[in-house]
């Protein structure tokens, strides 16, 4: 079977996040048995070329790739005499449903509704609410594969059929058991993603204040880049911590690693996520997390168990549980085994399997239909 893919971004691009790490793992699986493609937007140093049997194919740009996409998703089919596509909606949709007489398979990391205008200005923010919001009429043949019962939940509010959508979630490398770095001897807490307005970085940097009052040996490492930073080191100068807060920046994967299961605690404090694969990634290093009880986080933390919840936006409250974990060692030792344990349940094999299975679901019930 020909198979195409279509996402905004691939694992090469800088600005790649779980989405691309999730849709790639898809794809890899896929092209063990049939053949790929794999449509992205292009970026500086881009290349079209062969992965792991998938082939990448780069159109458009960033910001208008979804246009790139409307104007050439024909002659690709056409020429590569594609059978499904695979549409990963992490932005905006693409339509392709309504573009092409077939079978489109719609899978959604999660669905930004009006948090969108939490990330960025009014009008890109009304622009992206807007496209997301005829899911139901435009993509009433097909299926949906989500990554959590969060998004699953979302979208049967929007009123697509509940028996149509499929919660198959996210997976983890194994080389993540095999690493054994050792935990700084004074408390080392870490956020590791993009430096995004909605994912509230900002919040956990002033939770860390507080934390510094009391355990005044604790350091915080920020890793990662993005549009929001300047603002985040604004923030940790004003409040005088710049020598305890470490930016990284970007880091190769294996230093992430490193610093992942170095750190006592990892936290995510943003406003929604489909699911949180770093928070698994940290688990199975050993390292416990903290998270925001939002859409998405809850599912992939085990609260109590791999790491603890805390309502979103409460820096208080947020400061608190990571003092909590600080202060208990017996505690936070419970939990960091218990983390690997929960992180076991998660494999990227069986990710790809379920959708391959489902992805057969799908076509035997599409027949009829086109």
């Amino acid at each position: 079977m020909n198979i195409l893919i279509v996402n905004w971004r691939d694992l090469k691009n800088p600005l790649y996040g779980g989405a691309e790490i999730h849709i790639t793992k898809i794809a890899q699986h896929l092209a063990l048995k049939h053949n790929v493609i794999f449509l992205t937007s292009n970026y500086k140093g881009a290349k079209d070329d062969v992965v792991k049997n998938v082939k990448y194919i780069h159109i458009g740009n960033e910001y208008l790739f979804n246009f790139s996409v409307f104007f050439n998703v024909k002659k690709i089919i056409q020429k590569y005499n594609i059978d499904l596509i695979i549409e990963d909606i992490n932005k905006v949709p693409f339509f392709t449903s309504i573009l092409v007489k077939i079978p489109v398979l719609v899978v959604i990391p999660h669905i930004f509704g009006k948090t969108i205008f939490k990330q960025t200005n009014p009008i890109f923010g009304l622009y992206v609410y807007l496209l997301e919001r005829p899911l139901k009429n435009l993509y009433r043949d097909s299926f949906f594969e989500v990554i959590s019962n969060s998004t699953k939940e979302d979208l049967i509010k929007r009123g697509i059929d509940e028996e149509k959508i499929k919660v198959i979630e996210c997976g983890i490398d194994k080389r993540f058991f095999e690493y054994s770095y050792k935990k700084k001897k004074t408390p080392q807490i870490c956020y590791v993603g993009r430096l995004k307005k909605y994912k509230s970085v900002h919040h956990l940097i002033k939770a860390f204040k507080k934390v510094k009052e009391r355990n005044k040996d604790s350091t915080l490492y920020i890793v990662g880049t993005g549009d929001y930073e300047k603002n985040l080191k604004k923030l940790v100068k004003k409040l005088k911590i710049e020598k305890d807060v470490i930016f990284t920046g970007y880091v190769s994967e294996e230093e992430k690693i490193k610093i992942l299961q170095e750190s006592w605690i990892s936290v995510y404090p943003s406003y929604i996520e489909g699911w949180g694969i770093v928070n698994i990634e940290a688990n199975a290093l050993k390292t416990p997390v903290i998270s925001s009880n939002v859409m998405g986080l809850k599912d992939s933390v085990k609260d109590g168990f791999s790491g603890l919840l805390y309502e979103y936006g409460n820096i208080d409250q947020l400061a608190e549980k990571i003092l909590y974990l600080l202060e208990n060692r017996k505690e936070l030792e419970r939990m960091e085994e218990n983390s690997r344990l929960w992180a076991k349940n998660f494999d990227w094999e069986k990710t790809g399997q379920l959708t391959e299975n489902f992805i057969g679901d799908f076509l035997k019930e599409s027949k009829s239909t086109y």
